[in-house]
């Protein structure tokens, strides 16, 4: 007797699953759109070795925007920080064909930034040897710079040669 009450009691709670995991559940889809800066595996910094010659590297803008906000080009600007260690033309060059602004048509979601990286004999440890790229505006009045969030992550990426 027992374990028929066992049973019914378990066939029951399976129906009871089954009628309450039947319900539509409404999808949230997040709408906001953002741009981060990002090296190809994600990250946000990158350290380079200051005895490489005519090293290539390459960060990405990305635009993170719907169909509903990317519905004509998204101009997006950045400004360059260089360290009091690091000078622009002896220490690297940003490539001209990936500086600010970029330029997003529509179906275009990643835009490469180069910078190359040259020998210094006179390379100082102790000075402030990082170069940061931050992003400063868009053409999109509603797009967050840097990843949503209190900390706006991505806004800034961060070079150090070290």
């Amino acid at each position: 007797m027992v374990t028929k009450i066992n049973k019914a009691a378990v066939a029951l709670a399976g129906i009871l699953l089954l009628v309450c995991g039947c319900r539509k559940h409404e999808e949230v889809f997040f709408d906001t759109p953002f741009v981060r800066l990002e090296d190809v595996n994600g990250a946000s910094s990158l350290s380079v070795d200051r005895n490489l010659d005519n090293l290539l590297t390459e960060i990405r803008i990305v635009v993170s925007a719907s169909k509903n906000y990317f519905t004509e080009p998204i101009v997006v600007e950045y400004e360059i920080i260089p360290g009091d260690g690091l000078k622009e033309g002896s220490d690297f060059k940003v490539q001209a064909s990936t500086m600010s602004p970029q330029t997003f048509s529509p179906g275009t979601y990643s835009l490469p930034v180069r910078v190359i990286w040259y020998k210094t004999d006179n390379f100082d440890p102790d000075k402030d040897n990082t170069l940061t790229f931050r992003l400063t505006r868009t053409s999109l009045p509603e797009m967050l710079l840097g990843c949503p969030g209190k900390d706006a992550i991505k806004k800034e990426f961060i070079f150090t040669k070290l």
